[in-house]
C-alpha cells in the first residue's frame, strides 16, 4: 500500500469518526485567553502533553487504519472456516474492489458487496436482502443445515421407481468397499447382481441398499432404485414463505474467458434477514488483466421465478509472479507415473498449482492418482479441492493435467516435492522438483 493511499484512508477513517462533532466559533479565543492567562506554565508539562497527544492521535490513526483492513477482509473470511484453510498474504485486500453494482425487483435486492481478481481466479461477497424480511425468508442448499426451532421439517415418501434398463454396469468407491465393479442383469426371469465378477445376493429392501451401498433393491421380483424415494418439504414455524435463490458469476462478453465460472461456495444468513453469498471459481491459465463479469441471482417463491442481473468488470491489480519447475530424474514415481511440467502461478490471495503428468491406469487404482505438494522440509502445502483432466497431445499419447488452488507464498520457493498417492490408498513415492524459471 503507497503512503499517499495510506494517508487518504487514515484522514478518511479520520474525519469520519470526527464528522459527529459540532464546531465551537469561540473556542480558538477561549484557547487564546487561557494561553495568555497561564504563560507561567511549566514548559516541560506542556511538552508532556503534547507528547501525550502525539501518542494518542498515533493509535487512533493505528486503529483506524486496522479497521480499515478489516472492512475488506469479510471476502476472504470464508477462506480461514476450513481445517487446513488457504491462507491469504499480507496486502491482497489491495486487490479487493467495491461498490461494483447492485439490483432489485419486488422481491429483493442484490448487492456485489466485495470481489477480487488475481489474474486466474475471481471471488465475489453477494448480499441478497429480502423487501419484505417479515414475509420471506431466504434458503438454498448452502443452508439446508437450518436450526429446528426455525422450520419445521417433513419427510415426504414418493412413489417408488421400478428399473427399467435390462441391464446395469458401473464402477464405484467407498471408503468400506473400496473400489467395485457392480454389474446388474435384470431382464424377465432374471435377476442378479455381481461385484468384481462374483454373484452376489441382491438386497431385499432399501434398508438392505444403502447398507451395502447398492443403489438398487429386488422386491417380489421387481428391482426398484434405492435412495430416492423420499424428499424434504421444510415449511417455516413463523409461518414466513421460503425464498430459494441461487448466485451465478460468468463471463458477460465475447472478449472474456469463458473458461471461468464463480459459483457459491459458502452462505451465511444474517440478522436482518438478507444472507451473504460467497461465490469463487479459477480458470485453467492466466486471464486478460480486466475480466467482464455478469452476476445472475435466481430467486423462487414456490412456481414463480425472477432473475437479477449485475455487470460489473474486475480489473488485475497484482503483477504476475508465475514459477516453472522441472522435476528430478525425469519426474518417475514408482512404475506408471512421471511428472512432465509443474508450473504455480503465485498470487497474494492463493496460488494455482498446475500439474501435467503421464499415469497408465492399474487394476487397483480405478480412481487414479492425486499430486500432493511439499516444501523442501517436507512440509505439506495446502491445497484446496482441484480437478484432473485428461488431455492430448498431437499424436502421442495422451497426458493428465491436475490444476490446484495452493497456499501462496511471499518469497516464490526453489524447490516443491510431489508425492503420487493412489486416491482413497497409499503412496506411490515422491519426485523433486526444481525451478528453473519465474517471471
Amino acid at each position: 500500500m503507497n503512503d499517499n493511499r495510506m494517508k487518504r484512508q487514515i484522514q478518511h477513517s479520520i474525519d469520519t469518526r470526527l464528522s459527529g462533532l459540532q464546531p465551537d466559533p469561540w473556542l480558538a479565543q477561549r484557547l487564546l485567553a487561557g494561553e495568555e492567562k497561564n504563560m507561567d506554565i511549566n514548559r516541560s508539562y506542556k511538552v508532556s502533553m503534547i507528547r501525550r497527544a502525539i501518542l494518542i492521535v498515533a493509535a487512533l490513526l493505528a486503529l483506524s487504519a486496522i479497521a480499515f483492513a478489516a472492512t475488506k477482509l469479510n471476502l476472504f473470511s470464508s477462506m480461514t472456516r476450513y481445517t487446513n484453510p488457504i491462507v491469504p498474504l499480507d496486502g491482497a485486500e489491495e486487490l479487493v474492489e467495491t461498490g461494483l453494482g447492485s439490483a432489485e425487483n419486488e422481491w429483493a435486492t442484490v448487492t456485489v458487496e466485495e470481489a477480487a481478481y488475481d489474474g486466474q481466479g475471481a471471488m465475489a461477497l453477494v448480499r441478497i436482502t429480502p423487501k419484505e424480511p417479515e414475509k420471506y425468508a431466504l434458503l438454498n442448499d448452502l443452508l439446508m443445515d437450518t436450526p429446528e426451532d426455525e422450520y419445521d421439517i417433513r419427510i415426504v415418501h414418493e412413489e417408488r421407481r421400478a428399473v427399467e434398463s435390462p441391464h446395469l454396469q458401473y464402477s464405484s468407491y467407498s471408503t468400506d468397499y473400496g473400489e467395485r465393479d457392480v454389474e446388474i442383469i435384470n431382464e424377465d426371469g432374471r435377476k442378479q447382481l455381481f461385484i468384481d465378477g462374483v454373484e452376489t445376493p441382491l438386497p431385499k429392501s432399501e434398508d438392505e441398499a444403502r447398507e451395502a451401498l447398492i443403489p438398487y433393491y429386488l422386491e417380489d421380483d421387481v428391482l426398484y432404485e434405492a435412495g430416492i424415494l423420499a424428499h424434504r418439504e421444510m415449511t417455516r414455524k413463523d409461518k414466513k414463505e421460503i425464498m430459494g435463490f441461487e448466485a451465478t458469476i460468468y463471463p458477460s462478453s465475447e472478449d472474456s474467458p469463458a473458461d471461468i465460472i464463480v459459483d457459491n461456495s459458502d452462505v451465511e444468513a444474517q440478522p436482518d434477514g438478507s444472507v451473504l453469498v460467497w461465490c469463487d471459481g479459477y480458470a485453467e491459465e492466466t486471464l486478460p488483466d480486466a475480466l467482464n463479469l455478469n452476476l445472475s441471482v435466481a430467486l423462487w417463491v414456490g412456481d414463480e421465478q425472477r432473475t437479477l442481473d449485475i455487470p460489473f468488470t474486475l480489473t488485475k491489480t497484482e503483477s504476475e509472479r508465475v514459477a516453472r519447475y522441472a522435476p528430478d530424474d525425469g519426474g518417475v514415481i514408482g512404475d506408471h507415473v512421471r511428472v512432465r511440467d509443474v508450473s504455480v502461478h503465485f498470487t497474494p490471495v492463493r496460488a494455482y498449482l498446475t500439474v501435467d503428468y503421464d499415469y497408465e491406469e492399474q487394476p487397483d487404482e480405478r480412481m487414479g492418482v492425486w499430486l500432493c505438494p511439499y516444501d523442501a522440509e517436507g512440509n505439506v502445502i495446502t491445497t484446496d479441492d482441484g480437478s484432473t483432466s485428461e488431455s492430448s497431445a498431437g499424436e502421442a499419447l495422451g497426458f493428465y493435467r491436475q490444476l490446484d488452488e495452493m497456499q501462496s507464498f511471499d518469497e516464490i520457493p526453489e524447490i516443491i516435492v510431489l508425492e503420487a498417492k493412489v486416491i482413497g490408498g497409499e503412496s506411490l513415492g515422491q519426485c523433486v522438483c526444481r525451478i528453473t524459471k519465474s517471471e
